[in-house]
């Protein structure tokens, strides 16, 4: 007992201890409010340059694939069954030095019960890579053998990422319908590097020199176009869910040359539309095509 009394008079007759003062506790608050508010504003950034990143680098590795199929010819990558969602072509024939096409055809293609405003009816469906690669490798123009005119054309494709998650990559309704989605814009078009000047074979006075060395350029000219293509893919994203199918601001072009000639053949049967397929170890001779 004496003990515990003694205890509780020295506890009694303690001073104050020291403690945070309202300027330090002021102070500290307003560095955590400081730090959130920096945090708060800077995650919105952050997350969507990282998504930014994720989705250019998801088109990059899926532009190499494509361009490796489109540049060999490929028949057999049945990956693409599984991820592309429509095809559109639009050709156009001209007769002569005219602005104004003959006429206007709209050729759709489809692996599902996609919906375009500009073809709701009709179309054919897409059973096999092989047919996916022969359209979207149509050139951009060429001489049209069946109805005596040229014909430019102009191709869509809509993809499901091929190097999306797992997740994205189901067949059921649901991972089609949260897939990343993007547009591709292809375009094969005959590489040349002589101007027209260069085969002008009517200009007034010309030397039998000027007049060998034109044909020789034209001859370099027509084998190139024949043989050597440039290759442009242009990819725009996201792909909107609306019904005239816009497409977000991002983009990205990628470009390269290929090889070979262009074989021209309706052997998958892809509607009225014929295949096209670069031939890498095949060329063509020294002729119009």
């Amino acid at each position: 007992m004496k003990l515990l009394r003694k205890s509780l008079r020295m506890q009694s007759g303690r001073g104050a201890q020291a403690a945070f003062t309202m300027i330090e506790i002021a102070l500290s608050l307003a560095v955590i409010g400081f730090a959130l508010v920096a945090i708060i504003g800077v995650l919105p950034t952050g997350m969507s340059v990282q998504k930014d990143n994720r989705e250019d680098t998801v088109i990059s590795m899926d532009a190499t694939y494509l361009m490796e199929a489109l540049r060999s010819g490929a028949r057999g990558p049945d990956l693409l069954t599984n991820h592309i969602v429509c095809i559109t072509n639009y050709s156009y024939f001209y007769s002569g030095p005219s602005n104004l096409p003959l006429t206007t055809n709209i050729n759709w293609f489809t692996t599902s019960n996609y919906y375009i405003d500009l073809v709701p009816y009709g179309g054919s469906y897409l059973t096999n890579s092989s047919n996916v690669i022969g359209l979207i490798s149509i050139p951009k123009y060429f001489f049209d053998l069946n109805t005596n005119s040229f014909r430019s054309n102009f191709t869509t494709a809509d993809f499901r990422a091929m190097s999306s998650p797992l997740i994205d990559q189901g067949t059921n309704q649901s991972s089609r319908d949260f897939a990343f989605t993007y547009r591709l814009f292809p375009q094969i078009i005959p590489y040349s590097q002589h101007d027209s000047e260069w085969t002008n074979f009517s200009s007034a006075s010309l030397t039998p020199v000027q007049v060998t060395n034109r044909q020789v350029a034209f001859a370099e000219t027509i084998n190139l176009r024949n043989n050597l293509h440039e290759m442009r893919l242009r990819f725009e994203w996201p792909v909107l869910p609306v019904r005239n199918g816009d497409t977000g601001n991002k983009r990205q072009v990628f470009r390269t040359l290929a090889s070979g000639s262009l074989l021209h053949t309706n052997e998958g049967k892809a509607g009225t539309t014929e295949l096209w397929f670069i031939q890498p170890q095949a060329y063509s001779t020294n002729q119009i095509q």
